[in-house]
Order: structure tokens, then sequence, then C-alpha cells
């Protein structure tokens, strides 16, 4: 299970941030609900919207070095989706999915189908992934995390410690909120942001990757981390979420291009302290002191300055000086951004035409990548691959019949269902199997998309689920 933990900061989930960058490109492929007067009446009937488009996603994940010496070197990674588009796209927490292979995705009917990576962002740890269904899923609509406001009613659904579908609520805590987060979960040599949505709802390892909905059903964070406290004064209801306006501001690129390169303001910027606040003439403790500006920078040509307080971005309030390295880094390089900054006792406006960020190393290709996937994908099989069984070793199953596993494809209908190699079959649908010539009738023979199979394995007997393709 995605995990780690550093001064009681537990990421069970994920990480940071906020604030949509100025110029963000249209989101037609997300499906946004319009205020009709038509919002849920009670938590129930608010959790009974939203759990259809909240989905199980794990996968396997190559674990941290020296975690287990002479043991394992891989360890599953368990979190949770949503689903923003029909035709299959969803969000989750990019530290869910990070270098992880056989990654499949769990919908709300039952159904496990094989995901693959759109895109990511370590730094946002934001992830968007696409399943092939076959048919419309449902959608959570994404809303406004700046209009969010403190006090206001929100639920969390997610599956924390496997417990599927979990619904918690609570309240908006807090806005705005800087935690550190060097080291948790972020890979080397990234520029992590810290900017969250507090919540008092519960957050649990699991919930990574799941949505924070406000009154109206809309998605206004995605859960990302939970502070545990330290072991003699463990802390309870403190948990974080990714505000979805920077999930917005990247979601296009991330799907199109499979990362959103940063842009480049060209500044040094602090927060503004109740005491800067009085010594600059500021009637509140808000906004980014620039502590220095690049020569030849964007800012520069824009005509910024050591000691101007940047106070908006676009038509967004800047809040700290964390606030605007977000705004500026995700912004579209080559966009231009009206900002409004304070200087001599006024409030000026500039505007900034934001440069390209230098790349940092190679791009990775993630293995689990739609590229990599869609090269790699072989036909969908939807037959049984089974081998007959010697008299004595049949007579001890059930009915003294059935026939064994001997392969599992990838793609196919029983890697799909979660069977295994070595698995026995005993029936499909109600026709019993004593030979291996039985199976590919049976399963022709049978009528409906979806075909039931009696599996016993280790013991015991369960019906299993093979939809057609």
């Amino acid at each position: 299970m995605s995990c780690a933990s550093r001064r009681g900061f537990l990421v069970a989930v994920g990480l940071l941030l906020a604030a949509p960058a100025a110029a963000a490109e249209p989101l037609p492929w997300t499906t946004l609900r319009p205020d009709q007067g038509t919002h849920p009446t009670s938590l129930a009937d608010l959790a009974d919207r939203a759990r259809p488009a909240v989905v199980h996603v794990r996968g396997i994940a190559p674990d941290e070095p020296d975690a287990h010496p002479g043991g394992d070197t891989e360890r599953i990674s368990i979190g949770t989706g949503f689903v923003i588009n029909r035709d299959g796209t969803i969000v989750t927490n990019d530290h869910v999915v990070r270098n992880v292979t056989h990654l499949r995705v769990r919908l709300y009917d039952g159904r496990e189908l094989p995901a693959c990576v759109l895109g990511s962002d370590a730094a946002t740890d934001i992830a968007v992934l696409k399943v092939n269904a076959h048919e419309a899923l449902p959608v959570l609509p994404l809303g406004d995390s700046d209009k969010a406001r403190v006090g206001e009613p929100v639920i969390a659904i997610g599956n924390p410690f496997g417990f599927n579908n979990s619904v918690t609520a609570g309240i908006i805590s807090a806005k705005e909120r800087v935690v550190d987060r060097a080291g948790i979960n972020s890979p080397p040599n990234t520029d992590s942001y810290s900017f969250f949505i507090q919540t008092d709802a519960s957050i649990n390892l699991g919930n990574s990757g799941g949505p924070l909905i406000d009154a109206r059903g809309q998605v206004i964070g995605v859960s990302a981390a939970f502070w545990a406290g330290h072991p003699l004064q463990p802390a309870q209801g403190i948990g974080f979420a990714i505000p979805i306006n920077m999930a917005k501001a990247l979601l296009p690129r991330l799907r199109n291009n499979g990362a959103a390169p940063r842009a480049h303001l060209g500044v040094d910027a602090q927060p503004v302290d109740a005491a800067l606040a009085i010594a600059w003439g500021l009637k509140s403790p808000r906004g980014a002191l620039l502590a220095s500006v690049e020569r030849r920078s964007p800012a520069e040509e824009a005509g910024l300055e050591p000691g101007d307080i940047v106070l908006s971005w676009g038509d967004v309030p800047v809040a700290t000086s964390e606030d605007l390295k977000i705004d500026a880094q995700l912004s579209i390089p080559g966009s231009r951004v009206r900002v409004g900054i304070f200087r001599g006792g006024r409030r000026l406006e500039r505007s900034i035409t934001m440069g390209a960020a230098p790349a940092r190393g190679s791009a990775t290709v993630h293995p689990s990548g739609c590229a990599v996937v869609d090269r790699e994908a072989s036909p969908r099989s939807d037959e049984l691959v089974v081998g007959d069984l010697p008299p004595e070793r049949a007579t001890q199953l059930p009915g003294g019949h059935g026939v064994i596993l001997s392969e599992i494809p990838t793609p196919s209908a029983a890697a799909d269902a979660g069977l295994r190699v070595g698995d026995f079959v005993l029936r499909i649908g109600q026709v019993q199997i004593r030979t291996s010539a039985q199976v590919a009738p049976a399963m022709k023979a049978y009528a409906g998309e979806v075909i039931p199979v009696l599996i016993r394995r280790g013991g015991y007997d369960f019906w299993a689920a093979l939809r057609r393709h």
C-alpha cells in the first residue's frame, strides 16, 4: 500500500496542492454539471450519486531500497481514483501509479479492467489513467476549489485499508494549508508543491486519489494525505486534499501530452508575515513578496522589482509565496498573464509573457504508459486454456470431475476475472465440466454476455464472472 511518513505526515493517499494557472486550456472532455438547483438533499443522496464513478486502483510497484533485505522486491500499490469522462478517463494520485506495472482498475459494479497511464505529474501528485469499458461510465463533475469555503460540508470516498467504496463526511477545516512534504513520497530532484485543502473527513491508507466532494456533488479536491501526529500524541481528523483547480490546470496537458512542462517567471518570493505587512503598508499579511528578480527573465521584462508584493495572478488572489510558485510554474509556457502587484502604497497591474522552464533531465517512459501498453497488447482471449486431470485427481474434486487452468493469457477474460493457473473449473453455467473438450462448447453455448464459472481454489469453491469481449 502506498505509504510514507515524516514528522507525522502520512501519504496514504498522497500529496498536495492548489490554485489554477492562468489561461488554462478548456476541458471539453471533462463533464461539468451546471448549478441548476438539483443538488442532493442528504449525505446519503450525495454518496449514492458519487460512488458509481469512484474506482479502486492497484498495481505492482518496486519496493523501496533496503526495505526488505533478502525478501520481496515488489509491493502492491493500492489507491483510489474517480472517472471524469465517460470514455474511461480517470484521475488519481501520481504516487499510487508511480513505476507501477500490471495496473488495474476495479469499477463500482465489480468489473476489473486493465488500465494505462495517459500522463502523470510527480510535483503535483496528479495522474490521469485510461480504461476501456466498452460502454459509457458514470462520471463526477469537477467543481471550483477557489469558491469552497471553510466550514462547508464535504464527503470523501475511497478504499481505506482495502475497504472498498467507503464514505466519510466532515467539513473543510482550512484552505491554503502549506505543509512540508519534503522527502514524502516525492521522487528525487522534484520541485514538489505543498498547498492543501484541510478536512476532518476521515482519510486513511488507500484513500489516495479519491474525490473530496462538496454539497453540490462536485469534486473540489483529490484526497492526498493525512496527519498522524506523534505516537504519544496521535492526531485525528486532519486530512489533506489537492485542490481540484490545480488538477484542472494540468489535466488537458497530461491527457494529450503525457506531461505538463513548467513555465518560468524568474523570481524568488517569500510569504508576507504580519510585521512585513505593516512595514509595506498592507492591510493584511497576504501575497508573495519578491526578494529578487532574475535578469532578462519574464518577470524583469514585465517590470517587476524586488519589494513588489504579488496580490493576484489573473483573476485569482495570491495568498502566499507557495501560491505564486504554483500559479507561475503551472501556467502554459508562452501564455500572457495579468498580475496584480502592490508597490509604493498603490495597486498596479503588469502583463507577463511566461517563459519555458528548462527541462530537468530526460523524460522517462512510464512502464504502464498507454503507448507502452498499446504496443505490447495482444488480442484479448475469451477462451479458457485448460487441461484434463488424471482420474485419481479428478475424483478428489466435488462430483468427481473437473479440469485445470493451465494458462492465463494476458489480456483475457480469465485474467480480468482474477483466475489463476492451477484453478479447477467445475462448471460453466449449469454444465458440469468433466473433460477439456467440453469447455469451448459450453462457453459458446452460454447465451449471456457474462459467463458464470464455478472454480475450486485451495479447497474452496466460488463462482467467477467471465465477461465476453
